[in-house]
């Protein structure tokens, strides 16, 4: 998979100690590092979220919030 930076965090690669540059990186799928940094909201799998900070609290919060109900107008059935 290839990852790319989210704005306002810095993901470095444990092994060179670098940076995840701006062009992205590519890095195998089942790393169980950069499988973390992806959940916990570090990196991204698209190069738009490096141009918008992001937290992926904020992300869960507006997954988990259900749409409002519909108000049932009307009378006894």
């Amino acid at each position: 998979m290839k990852i790319y930076p989210v704005a306002g965090r810095t993901a470095r690669d444990p092994v060179t100690m670098e940076p995840v540059p701006v062009s992205g990186k590519t890095v195998s799928d089942y790393d169980p590092y950069w499988v973390r940094r992806l959940r916990d909201g570090d990196v991204s799998k698209t190069a738009s979220d490096a141009s918008a900070p992001s937290s992926p609290a904020t992300a869960v919060a507006a997954a988990v919030v259900p749409p409002p109900a519909a108000q049932v107008s009307g009378g006894a059935a």
